[in-house]
């Protein structure tokens, strides 16, 4: 008679391969996570080693781009204590920190190992002066950034028309007189060599009318409208020259140029003789 085979013996066996897998890992557990705890220990032991050592201590700052804004306002503006551990530097926030500066319009700070703190900057470039709630200074974008002092726009075109409108530091110009202005900038640019810059004194802008002109001698004004400003600078220069030639410069009060193929010239002019 065969003998029975007992059938739960593979069973058995396979049950205490599980147990002895279960417990290698929890063995191996038990070695792994007290490691890991002392590594961990270990590299934070070393990270503040490395904060407080004198490896990585700030000892320079080196700054490009700066023109009008002193260096010392961007030092006192990113706020870095000399000595002050590069590795523990927040260099987004000392970034944004140089945001309020007024003349700066962009910046980045780069940490140059072992010691150096970088700052590049580009600064704004005053495009003109804009009288509104006050004088400001105001960039190509139409961005008023900074106050503007009663002497600094003798050299920037100083443009009116925008008392009353609120507009301060931080705010835009319109788009339309902006747009204007460039073009009349532009067309004025073409135009230096018989009529600068520095023979006006004044850009009045009107809603309704546009660019005003006036000039630094007896403030008169040209009015010059919203576009097609080459065309009707050459004009202006053709009407300068028959009044120059007749001379009655002196006795011009306003000229218009904001009309197809023509100008109004208004004056004190003497009047016709009879014979």
């Amino acid at each position: 008679m065969r003998k029975k085979r007992n059938r739960y013996l593979p069973d058995r066996k396979a049950q205490i391969r599980r147990w002895v897998r279960r417990a290698k890992t929890v063995f191996g557990l038990l070695i792994f996570f007290p490691a890991l705890f002392a590594f961990s220990a270990v590299l934070a032991h070393a990270y503040h080693a490395l904060l407080d050592g004198p490896w990585f201590r700030l000892q320079e700052v080196e700054i490009t781009g700066i023109k009008r804004v002193e260096r010392k306002q961007v030092l006192d503006a990113l706020g870095i204590p000399r000595n002050a551990s590069l590795l523990a530097m927040k260099v987004p926030e000392r970034a944004r920190a140089l945001e309020g500066l007024p003349w700066l319009r962009a910046s980045r700070v780069r940490v140059e190992f072992p010691n150096r703190l970088v700052v590049e900057v580009t600064e704004r470039e005053p495009y003109a002066v804009v009288f509104a709630e006050g004088f400001f200074f105001m960039d190509r974008e139409g961005v008023l950034f900074a106050e503007a002092a009663s002497d600094a726009y003798q050299s920037l075109p100083l443009v009116t028309g925008f008392s009353g409108s609120g507009l301060g530091i931080g705010d835009r110009l319109p788009q339309e007189p902006l747009e204007s202005l460039r073009r009349l900038m532009q067309a004025l640019s073409a135009v230096q060599g018989w009529f600068p810059m520095s023979q006006v004194s004044e850009f009045r802008w009107h809603d309704e009318e546009g660019f005003t002109l006036y000039t630094t001698v007896k403030a008169i004004p040209i009015e010059l409208g919203w576009d097609e400003y080459e065309l009707k600078l050459g004009r202006l220069q053709k009407v300068l020259g028959h009044l120059s030639h007749r001379q009655l410069l002196d006795s011009v009060t306003r000229i218009d140029l904001d009309y197809p193929n023509r100008a109004f010239v208004s004056g004190d002019f003497p009047a016709p003789k009879g014979i």
